[in-house]
Order: C-alpha cells, then structure tokens, then sequence
C-alpha cells in the first residue's frame, strides 16, 4: 500500500506555467482575504525579484557563449530577425517612454536661469 502523494510532490508533477498561475491567484486570495498577512509576506517577492536581477545576467552570458561555443561555420544564424525585433522592441520602449513624459511639464525648465 502507498502512501498518497504530499501537496508538494503533486505541485512537483504541474507544468511550470500552472504552478506560475497557482502561485498568483494564491497571492490575491492571500491579499484579499488576510492583507496584514500579505504584507508580512512581502519580502518572499522582492527576494525573488533580487535572485533573479542577480541570475539574469549570469545566465544570459552563459547562454550567449554556449550558442557560440556551438555555432558551425556556414550554418545559418537567422540573426538579422532578432535584430529587427531587438532594434523594433527598443525604438518602442523609447517611444512608450518619451511621449508620456512630453506631456509633463519639468520643474526645471520653469526654473529662472541664473548666470555663474
């Protein structure tokens, strides 16, 4: 007779992208329901959020030189799409962030000029 699974050998056999959806809702139940718990648990994220900022660049460097580590000579790269969407996706990111903060007056450009 065995035993029946625990709660986190059954999360354990969940798709990542399910267990990522559990975990979500389970922080808005957490929220909505107990919000001085929510906040007592607050740190659990921004240690997430700093582990990931400190892995981040470690992992794409080790990537980076695995594909070019395993790159034939003559094969192809497929490279000038990546660097369409690179370029693409940065213009955009400069646009979203330049229009709105047109609209915004600068308190520095009220500021009388005063010569040295």
């Amino acid at each position: 007779m065995t035993a029946a699974p625990s709660l986190f050998q059954r999360l354990a056999r969940i798709s990542l992208v399910t267990q990522i959806v559990i975990g979500l809702i389970a922080g808005i139940l957490l929220a909505l329901l107990l919000p001085e718990a929510a906040k007592a648990t607050g740190f659990i994220g921004k240690v997430f959020v700093a582990a990931l900022k400190a892995v981040a660049p470690i992992l794409v460097f080790v990537l980076v030189m695995a594909s070019i580590a395993n790159h034939k000579h003559g094969q192809e790269t497929h490279i000038k799409p990546i660097l369409f969407l690179y370029l693409l996706g940065t213009f955009a990111a400069a646009v979203v962030a330049v229009i709105p903060a047109s609209g915004f007056p600068h308190r520095w450009c009220s500021l009388p000029m005063t010569p040295p």
